[in-house]
């Protein structure tokens, strides 16, 4: 290991920067059982799952494509990268190129080989530019994929990736491994019949009802996946998901700390298990910089300064949440001394609007949920306080990401999911030109920082980078965040094998019961 990787180490354990040895993948310390079927009850309806279609995949997409597909590589229990599709990898001393050699002997669903050249497909109809896809934005570092043998892909990156591997784990829209053939036969169908590698394959899926997945009877990792099946059943409104899983319905959702009373009322509940995980990033919201009045920095600062965080987390959680004043949380390796956080100064926030000169009115989105609707009360009552006029915009919550990719909004709330590296998300997020950067923001001191801090691969460099990014994104006050994330779920304590939630994802697939 070189001295960098070993200081990357030290100071991020979740990066694991040297070559990987042929390792099993990590068992759980219960005796598994097999067989049984779970049904899930989440948050979403599930859109689908062809990245071209779909652009980027929500909390409930990652659930379902944890269950059919695979990635390269995985987090174990400590939160360093193992392997998956990859058994192992080796980095170039600049770390611009990562080898990865596969795993042979793996089929995909329809029974074509996965193998590099169905890996290189993959990247290569993300990143091509005719087919237009959101998700490309996500990969702009990678300059190519090569596929030299049947069992060897090498990652060519523009510029240092020090933790590559550890960046590649979540199931997400660029990382999940799709079927070639698939998606070249089914076309236009292939966003809600997916074909992956993964331990469960796709059954039946009936629109705002239910998605049944059964057991891949052909799955490379032998013995596994436990269960026959599972059943992703939506249940969009939380106290629904909360009585089906009292009732038995289903047997585990997918919950947060707005529902404090559910996560209470569980850990009390001896048929029933909470799991908690502290990420990284945070609970957040964009400006749209492009329209008043919050094309005036004025305005998007006294609306920061007016929020009383802890009194928020009190009003909404019963003080769970934890007030965030950056986008990267106490989950994060990334430690800011100064993040440039705008203090909560309700007075400063008033002469800044009077300062402004006009009248304050906006439309702000929120999910037509009793949790949207209760955030949403909370913040307008703290803007009124300062002189400003909210009025409170409720949509369906599936919605919102269109609304917010096609700028139709002022002000909407957004999440940056825990990752394994800030770059991914600030990147896609903050870079002028990208389609995913919501406020419309562009700042040339923010776009060296930006692509400073994925060029070097000095941690300590990095970390002053993206705290550099914070304080000059808590200065413009372009997004705001409110709560660093805590992620729950609660499941029928017969649920055994569940592992922590990496990423955001509520990964059942190697679950089983009791």
């Amino acid at each position: 290991m070189t001295n960098l990787a070993a200081a990357a180490c030290r100071r991020a354990p979740i990066f694991l920067v040297a070559a990987f040895a042929l390792l099993p993948l990590a068992e759980p310390a219960q005796a598994q059982k097999s067989g049984g079927s779970i049904t899930v009850g989440q948050e979403l309806d599930i859109p689908g799952f062809d990245p071209l279609k779909v652009g980027v995949y929500d909390t409930s997409t990652f659930t379902a494509a944890a269950a059919i597909f695979d990635t390269l590589v995985t987090l174990d229990d400590k939160g360093e990268a193992a392997p998956k599709l990859a058994e192992s990898w080796t980095h170039s001393d600049d770390y611009k190129t990562w080898t990865f050699k596969l795993r042979k002997g793996v089929t995909f669903h329809d029974g074509t080989p996965f193998n590099a050249q169905a890996f290189k497909e993959n990247f290569d109809r993300q990143k091509d530019p005719a087919n237009k896809c959101r998700c490309a934005f996500y990969i702009t570092n990678v300059k190519e994929v090569l596929a030299p043998d049947e069992y060897t892909v090498v990652y060519n990156l523009t510029d240092p990736s020090v933790n590559l591997p550890a960046t590649i784990t979540i199931q997400s829209q660029n990382n999940v491994v799709h079927s070639p053939t698939a998606w070249k036969t089914k076309g236009d169908d292939y966003n809600r019949n997916p074909v992956g590698t993964g331990p469960y394959i796709l059954k039946s899926w009936t629109a705002g009802d239910r998605m049944v997945l059964e057991k891949n009877p052909n799955y490379w990792d032998k013995g596994r996946p436990y269960l026959d099946r599972i059943v992703l059943k939506p249940l969009p409104d939380a106290q629904s998901r909360f009585a089906s899983l009292q009732s038995g319905e289903v047997d585990i959702i997918w919950d947060d700390e707005n529902d404090a009373d559910n996560i209470m009322k569980a850990q009390k509940d001896p048929k029933l298990t909470v799991h908690t995980y502290k990420g990284s990033g945070a609970q957040v919201y964009a400006f749209n910089t492009k329209v008043a009045p919050f094309d005036d920095v004025r305005v998007r600062q006294a609306l920061v300064m007016a929020i009383d965080r802890p009194k928020m987390s009190q009003a909404i959680s019963n003080g769970l949440s934890r007030p965030a004043s950056n986008p990267y949380g106490d989950g994060s390796w990334v430690k800011c001394k100064d993040d440039g956080a705008l203090p909560y100064d309700v007075e400063k926030a008033k002469a800044l609007l009077k300062d402004y000169g006009k009248p304050v009115e906006f439309k702000m989105l929120v999910t037509a949920t009793p949790r949207g609707r209760m955030i949403g009360q909370v913040l307008q009552q703290f803007w009124k306080r300062a002189g400003a006029a909210m009025e409170i915009d409720q949509v369906d919550q599936a919605t919102i990401p269109s609304r917010a990719f096609s700028r139709q909004f002022q002000l909407t709330p957004w999440r940056i999911v825990d990752l394994a590296d800030p770059d991914p998300q600030m990147y896609a997020n903050f870079r002028t030109g990208s389609p995913l950067a919501l406020a419309g923001f562009s700042d040339p001191e923010l776009d060296r920082l930006l692509d400073h801090a994925r060029v070097t691969a000095d941690v300590g460099q990095r970390t002053e980078d993206y705290c550099a990014i914070s304080r000059l994104i808590n200065k413009e006050a372009i997004w705001f965040w409110t709560f660093q994330n805590t992620y729950y779920a609660l499941s029928s304590a017969k649920l055994k094998g569940f592992p922590k939630i990496y990423n955001s994802v509520i990964d059942v697939s190697n679950t089983w019961l009791e």
